[in-house]
């Protein structure tokens, strides 16, 4: 039989290779991973609808699955730039891209950019956990941060870290409590806590909560050098010896992480395991301040690799030569070749033998135990579990810092305290500060009336000397309602915060808020010569109210 030729011609279906077909076979190659041919079948579909952003993405993607990160990187900004400057996920693709390279910075600056830009995107979870990676797992601190609701937590957790490096760690636990009640699943926070109170000294809170962090990922590197440590420090060996086989079978990849693990090794006398971290960590060029050299050089000379602790200890004298530590430790490497006994070496970045504990340090000033964390968790140590005679050298100690963070140090000890005597130090020592006392000794009822008219006339005062009479009318009538309207509020009861300056501070703020002429709370406390904290502490009192 024939087959008209019409009919024949019109079964015919013609074999379109356009971009998408060639897009849907570059996925079927990437899915078999196949990458040559996914690669030449994108870079046609390119070629076929060079301004198709899509076929641009899909051949950036397979640039980055070959690990070809810098040109995919390259060819997503040129999507934004040139092809489609609404696809915003683009900025979520190069962050990746940018954290496999290692560069954080420019992984931070295009996640921020991707949820600046699409706060409410499909891959707005993501790009949060990378900067949680960024931030908190590699211990790099944010440079600015989100305007969205995790700012807060973000902004909250930079302040607490820096407060445990200053050494106010009762600061820092009341501002990580409060994150983890906002956020539990924010393992950061529950890390630092747990240093937080046992730097406090509450040995036993520090571990329940290294124990609900490890409940919420039980491989969690920092949590389980926390934990190390702590069972260390207070001779849990049994439990210690299985933590410690636990982290000497972890091999972390990134720098950072293996940083932490040779930290915590050293720290523990692991002294080889901590050199072949440190030794990992170091040789892969990337660079390093000279504290890391510094506790590399300790490592290897403490486990007999005294060569290799010389040369480290020389690298970090070439990035700190002004602060002499390495010429110290070179010096005393000579000295034991020479005959000389060496105490032990702990992992610090001080000039050798330093005494750091509050009962021996060289003291030339109260700003030495205000400035110095080592002997600040010293004296929060003692004031929990020292001798009685102890306890009272410590409460005459924080009476002369006579800082917030002092001051709530001996509030607490106050509560806590069992023994009339130790309790009659604590009220001292407030008293020696300043301090109001608490309200349930006795001497409080007494002073109660005198204190609460004091702080009204003085804060009133002080608005009208501060504000009002240098030409700040308005604030200052603003400064005054409020006032009035907070104690109203409050039973007439102004708080425990003592200084006047620190409410018109507080007020000031308050009001540049509600006026749009808002100033930090920073440059408050410089203007009034207090601490941004008491500042802060004020401000949170007043913000329960409704001023607007």
């Amino acid at each position: 039989m024939k087959h008209n030729k019409s009919i024949v011609k019109k079964t015919v279906v013609d074999f379109q290779q356009d971009a998408t077909f060639f897009v849907e076979r570059g996925m079927k190659c990437l899915n078999r991973y196949d990458y040559e041919k996914a690669l030449r079948s994108f870079r046609r579909a390119v070629e076929l609808e060079p301004s198709n952003a899509e076929c641009h993405c899909h051949l950036a993607s397979a640039l980055a699955e070959t690990g070809k990160f810098e040109l995919s990187n390259e060819v997503l900004s040129e999507v934004i730039e040139k092809w489609d400057p609404t696809m915003y996920e683009v900025y979520f693709y190069m962050a990746n891209n940018y954290a496999n390279l290692e560069d954080y910075e420019m992984a931070e600056e295009m996640a921020i950019r991707y949820l600046q830009e699409d706060s409410n995107g499909s891959y707005r979870e993501d790009a949060e956990e990378l900067l949680d990676y960024i931030y908190f797992e590699l211990d790099m601190p944010p440079r600015h941060f989100l305007p969205s609701e995790k700012e807060d937590i973000y902004s909250k957790h930079e302040r607490a870290r820096r407060s445990l490096e200053e050494g106010r760690f009762l600061e820092a636990l009341d501002t990580l409590k409060e994150i983890v009640e906002a956020d539990p699943s924010f393992l950061p926070a529950w890390n630092n806590l747990s240093l937080a109170y046992y730097y406090a000294g509450d040995f036993d809170q520090a571990l329940e909560t290294i124990s609900k962090t490890l409940d919420i990922e039980p491989g969690n590197l920092h949590a389980l050098c926390n934990l190390a440590v702590l069972l260390s420090h207070n001779n849990h060996t049994k439990e210690l010896l299985q933590v410690m086989d636990t982290l000497k079978k972890v091999v972390p990849f990134h720098p950072e992480n293996i940083y932490k693990l040779a930290t915590t090794m050293g720290v523990l006398g692991q002294h080889e395991e901590a050199y072949i971290n440190y030794h990992r960590m170091l040789k892969s060029g990337r660079p390093h301040e000279a504290c890391t050299y510094h506790y590399a050089a300790i490592s290897a000379y403490l486990s007999g690799h005294k060569d290799q602790a010389l040369r480290w200890w020389q690298k970090a004298k070439q990035l700190d030569p002004e602060a002499g530590i390495a010429d110290q430790y070179i010096q005393m490497v000579k000295n034991e070749q020479e005959g000389e006994t060496i105490k032990p070496i702990p992992y610090q970045y001080n000039p050798p033998q330093r005494e750091v504990s509050w009962e021996t340090a060289s003291f030339t000033g109260v700003e030495d135990f205000k400035t110095d964390p080592m002997i600040r968790a010293s004296l929060l140590w003692a004031l929990q579990h020292g001798r009685d005679e102890v306890k009272f050298a410590v409460l005459q100690t924080l009476s002369l810092i006579a800082d917030d963070e002092a001051e709530t140090a001996v509030r607490q000890f106050y509560q806590q305290a069992t023994d009339p005597q130790l309790q009659k130090l604590a009220l001292l020592a407030l008293a020696d500060m300043g301090a109001s006392l608490p309200t349930d000794c006795p001497a409080a009822e007494e002073r109660k009336t005198a204190v609460k008219d004091q702080a009204d006339e003085s804060v009133e005062a002080g608005i009208q000397r501060l504000l009002h009479d240098e030409g700040h009318e308005q604030a200052a009538k603003w400064c005054l309602e409020a006032w009035k309207k907070y104690l109203q509020q409050t039973a007439d009861d102004p708080g425990q915060v003592r200084k006047a300056v620190a409410w018109i501070a507080a007020l000031e703020y308050v009001y540049g808020t509600v006026s749009e002429q808002k100033i930090s709370q920073a440059a408050l406390a410089k203007k009034y010569g207090i601490s941004a904290a008491t500042v802060s502490k004020c401000v949170k009192l007043l913000s329960r109210l409704d001023f607007k």
